[in-house]
């Protein structure tokens, strides 16, 4: 995962995204080849939500 990430931005599989959903804002960013794991679905963490 941390060879396909972007510059500045925090990435996570989405495993991580169902724990983080209700939090944090997270945009969809794709599927992506992970040496070793295939094709994963990865969002971007964009911030927190706001209460």
């Amino acid at each position: 995962m941390e060879s396909h990430g972007l510059a500045g931005c925090i990435q996570v599989c989405e495993a991580s995204h169902q724990c983080l959903k209700d939090k944090f804002v997270l945009e969809k960013r794709g599927l992506i080849k992970i040496k070793g794991k295939g094709e994963m679905m990865t969002y971007l963490l964009k911030g927190a939500i706001a209460n």
